[in-house]
């Protein structure tokens, strides 16, 4: 069975990698609670940095929460793909239930992958 986990390797850790998604973002996928932006990266597998700030959602464990979900619904859609991703969070995401928050976020995805091949966004 292959490895399943996300690797450190597969995070954006340092603000200058923010800053270029943020500055050279390609694909953006926008919900009400919720942004996805996209850009092309010349490694053989997606990066994902998350900005789930104390201002939108006040209590620690539910952004704990919100952030392992992310990772989690990436890690099985988008993990192949050469992509740096940032998820945005916009309103406040607490009153949503983990599998309704699961398929909010998969949908996003499964957008995000389809704005990219429809614009010819592969890379690679």
């Amino acid at each position: 069975m292959p490895d399943q986990r996300l690797r450190g390797y597969h995070r954006l850790h340092a603000s200058d990698q923010f800053r270029q998604v943020f500055k050279n973002t390609e694909v953006r996928v926008a919900h009400p609670k919720y942004i996805l932006l996209a850009k092309c990266n010349f490694v053989d597998y997606a990066r994902l940095g998350m900005v789930v700030g104390k201002r939108h959602i006040k209590k620690a464990s539910a952004r704990n929460v919100i952030k392992r979900l992310v990772r989690e619904t990436f890690r099985k859609n988008l993990r192949r793909e050469s992509f740096d991703v940032l998820f945005l969070v916009r309103s406040d995401l607490t009153g949503t239930s983990k599998k309704e928050l699961t398929e909010l976020l998969e949908n996003g995805w499964k957008r995000l992958k389809n704005k990219c091949s429809k614009f010819g966004k592969v890379c690679g």
